[in-house]
């Protein structure tokens, strides 16, 4: 019957008839959106304007629009994947994206006006205010501690807010970096392969960037690390071809092996073994290099 309709109408109107159908997966969607309570896709959220007259009702309204996160200006990362980097959201955009996540940091000063504490806990959302300052002022060592802390503690998912999200970026980039041990330069190449807004795209972020490095060791300084296990790691970093290079070694047998050298740092890796009282028995490049 509808192709029969289609094939009777003219050109222009068939064409608008087309963009109606086109459009109907979008309206089902919000349909069955408020025939499950209100539930939010896994990428869209829905950004409804409220009343104080019928909210309820304003929740199933055809003019709602379907937003990603990136719309709504929120990074996720794929490092770690769980942790959320947003800026200053409004109310009706709070209380939706609340719904997908278990915990929220604020980062700006609890009078912040755009610090909907009662929102978030009216979605069960567990929060924490860790003031972490930015230019020209920087977070004292007890913020930056506080903050590490506050990652380390609450659930996952979980949302760092602040006025840009751009000190989100940078309070994320310092955690991974002070768990995982990276260098000032090893926090480099992270913020550059996961495009990091704060660390990439962001013109004002020098100050901040700065900041977050010179907290991390250089790699001349990288730390040796001796698990109880009884391995030896240490990370070294070709600046001409960006190659990062793993000596791994047994604190027991002095055997040691050598991931993906760079020709040109034979003497320094060479210097590096003998220094350290290990004896090189294998070299193993995971894939070319310079």
């Amino acid at each position: 019957t509808l192709l029969a309709l289609v094939a009777c109408l003219g050109p222009r109107a068939a064409a608008s008839l087309r963009l109606v159908f086109q459009g109907f997966p979008l309206i089902l969607q919000s349909i069955m959106g408020c025939a499950q309570s209100g539930a939010v896709h896994a990428d869209l959220v829905r950004v409804v304007p409220r009343t104080n007259s019928d909210a309820s009702a304003q929740d199933c309204a055809p003019e709602s629009a379907a937003l990603s996160l990136e719309q709504l200006g929120i990074e996720v990362p794929d490092v770690p994947g769980d942790i959320g980097l947003c800026g200053n959201l409004d109310p009706q955009v709070i209380r939706q994206v609340a719904r997908r996540y278990k915990a929220w940091i604020h980062m700006n000063a609890a009078d912040s006006p755009y610090f909907y504490h009662t929102e978030l806990q009216q979605e069960d959302v567990v929060v924490e205010q860790c003031p972490f300052p930015g230019p020209p002022s920087m977070p004292s060592d007890a913020q930056a501690e506080a903050l590490i802390d506050a990652l380390d503690k609450l659930p996952r998912p979980l949302m760092l807010q602040c006025t840009s999200g751009m000190r989100a970026g940078a309070a994320l980039l310092l955690w991974l970096a002070k768990h995982r041990g990276y260098s000032a330069q090893s926090a480099h190449q992270l913020a550059t392969d996961a495009d990091l807004k704060f660390y990439n795209r962001c013109v004002n972020c020098g100050p901040m960037r700065e900041w977050l490095l010179q907290r991390l060791p250089q790699q001349s300084a990288a730390m040796v690390t001796a698990p109880q296990d009884g391995l030896i790691l240490k990370q070294l970093f070709d600046t001409e071809s960006s190659t990062f290079t793993y000596l791994l070694g047994c604190a027991s047998s002095r055997e040691a092996v050598l991931i993906d050298p760079v020709l040109e740092q034979k003497d320094r890796d060479l210097t590096t073994i003998d220094e350290m009282g290990l004896e090189l028995c294998y070299v193993i490049n995971t894939h070319a290099h310079a």
